[in-house]
């Protein structure tokens, strides 16, 4: 299943769940025509959110089925006064057994206050669904999962859970409450040195390695989730999209993108959730390693499919790129936790913690820093413009050494050919590198997709001009164009390849047929170099729309 098809089925299941049961079906045959294997999936998603059950836990026997269902309220049928009544709703100024001091934030589903409580007398934080007595069933749901997860950790660095239970329809439950601020904050503000960096790094995993020895994992590791007490010690927070690993719960609901898309590790962004374990989770703390190295998140994108799309097909610069005062030895961590494959990270947050600990006692880590084949996949993928140019480059002066030197083809072994095929590539690899860095700046970059297609048009017609013209296999590169100019996921730029292509061959066509004899080709051949280049264009073009319409409509 492609991120796009998740993202697909995320809308879907939100838009089922509001359905009565009788209507689903006749909804996901109109909705899902063109997709009976995505219309499946969603009917598997429906009926394990029907018969799901989280495990009941003995600090809060209360939380029943029952609980799950809102509260009812009776609205007029005005929107603007259902729209200020809610407002009022999700607004509350008492709990029983608590003294509501002030509001501390809300989040896309929760509030939490800072509270007294009344018995014992302590200092709490309390949190309860935003949108009170409007909460559907499967809010609710996640709420509950979390207090459940969250409930069944007993850890100095994992925020406590008190009481769990509801008040006129408000699904609420307290905890500990931390007087400082959260990691992010600390980040924006930098400034920390590279050892309290492992040992802020080393406690969060020690929390991590205790929650993964109870079969949790937390999912959605990052700073904000992150609380720094006024002794500087961490406190893991908002399991809200916690997973039981002992396949009793998912401790969540189906059919959503899980976690923050600047932390989220590969797996997740490419809704393989059935890969999702405690890797997941070392791949959250190797982000957070890298924001506290270098102040920011590995990727970030201007909307969700771009980040998707990067944390799926690039790799992170890294650390030392963006601060060379980071430790080879913590960039070494950070980037063992963040591989792309979840097999290759560390085994377990405990050995993560072993190898933090080892840097503070100025101790050779166990992970061994990238290779150099690594590094070229690291550098490919994250220039893969610049890195298929000059692997073209290389492959066409292997391609000219066979010729010249093997296959004694004339033109390739003559002094003056040699001469201008490092001349062109030379033009082909700096233009590469120039328009690669427009490319990698927003405002630049449709700029540069165009003028890069357009330059490897007009050097590959030149570059024909020295050899056969039509008649060599070079002219099959014009294909191989068109080909790539799919990969950006641009119509018009599957239009415009296309186009240049064609006029490219034509060119060489023409010529050969009355200037060049030696570049003749043949009309059989040349027309079906043209229909190849045209039916390969159209078939680019409809899967590229394709492609662009399911991300619409997603």
């Amino acid at each position: 299943m492609t991120p796009e098809d998740y993202q697909r089925l995320c809308e879907a299941f939100e838009q089922a769940l509001l359905l009565p049961d009788e209507n689903r079906d006749r909804w996901l045959e109109s909705h899902f025509s063109d997709r009976a294997d995505l219309a499946n999936e969603l009917r598997s998603m429906l009926a394990a959110d029907d018969n799901s059950a989280l495990d009941n836990s003995p600090v809060h026997e209360h939380l029943k089925v029952d609980d799950l269902t809102p509260a009812t309220v009776d609205l007029d049928a005005d929107p603007e006064k259902t729209r200020t009544t809610k407002r009022k709703l999700d607004t509350i100024d008492t709990l029983p057994g608590y003294d509501l001091l002030k509001e501390l934030g809300r989040g896309g589903m929760g509030v939490v206050f800072k509270a007294r409580q009344l018995s014992p007398d302590r200092t709490v934080a309390v949190k309860m669904i935003l949108s009170g007595q409007f909460a559907s069933a499967l809010e609710i749901q996640r709420f509950r999962a979390e207090a459940e997860a969250a409930a069944n950790l007993a850890h100095a660095g994992i925020v406590p859970i008190y009481e769990v239970g509801h008040h006129q329809g408000r699904h609420f439950f307290s905890m500990g409450y931390i007087e400082g601020r959260s990691l992010a904050d600390v980040i924006r503000e930098g400034g920390m040195s590279p050892e309290a960096i492992a040992e802020l790094t080393l406690k969060i995993a020690s929390a991590m390695a205790h929650a993964h020895a109870v079969g949790i994992v937390h999912r959605d590791l990052k700073p904000s989730n992150i609380l720094i007490d006024a002794e500087g010690n961490p406190h893991v927070t908002d399991f809200g999209l916690a997973k039981r690993m002992d396949g009793n719960s998912e401790m969540t609901y189906s059919g959503q993108i899980l976690g923050s898309p600047g932390y989220m590790a590969p797996e997740q962004a490419a809704g393989r959730n059935d890969q999702i374990n405690h890797a997941t989770d070392i791949y959250g703390l190797g982000a957070i390693l890298y924001a506290l190295l270098t102040g920011k998140p590995p990727f970030s994108g201007n909307n969700m499919l771009d980040a998707i799309d990067q944390i799926c097909t690039a790799n992170p610069v890294p650390p030392r790129k963006l601060n060379w005062h980071a430790p080879r030895a913590l960039e070494t961590i950070c980037l063992k936790c963040m591989h792309k494959s979840p097999a290759a990270r560390y085994r377990s947050m405990k050995d993560v913690a072993e190898d933090l600990a080892a840097f503070l006692r100025h101790e050779p880590i166990r992970a061994k820093p990238l290779g150099i084949g690594e590094r070229i996949v690291y550098w490919a993928r994250r220039k893969p413009g610049l890195a298929s140019t000059l692997a073209c480059v290389i492959l066409f002066f292997t391609y000219h050494a066979i010729s010249s030197y093997i296959l004694q083809e004339p033109i390739s072994a003559r002094p003056w050919f040699r001469i201008a095929s490092v001349g062109f590539a030379i033009a082909f690899s700096a233009a590469a590198w120039f328009f690669q860095r427009m490319y990698e700046r927003p405002s630049t970059r449709n700029v540069a997709i165009y003028s890069w297609m357009t330059w490897n048009f007009v050097l590959l017609t030149g570059l024909l001009f020295l050899v056969h013209g039509a008649a060599s296999p070079l002219s099959l590169v014009y294909l191989l164009l068109v080909a790539a100019s799919a990969t950006l996921y641009e119509k018009g730029l599957v239009g415009y390849t296309m186009t240049l292509a064609g006029i490219g061959y034509m060119t060489h066509v023409i010529v050969g047929a009355t200037l060049r004899p030696l570049a003749f080709v043949d009309f059989y051949h040349a027309t079906c170099m043209m229909l190849s280049i045209v039916i390969l264009g159209m078939i680019q073009y409809f899967v590229v729309r394709r492609i662009r319409r399911t991300l619409d409509e997603g």
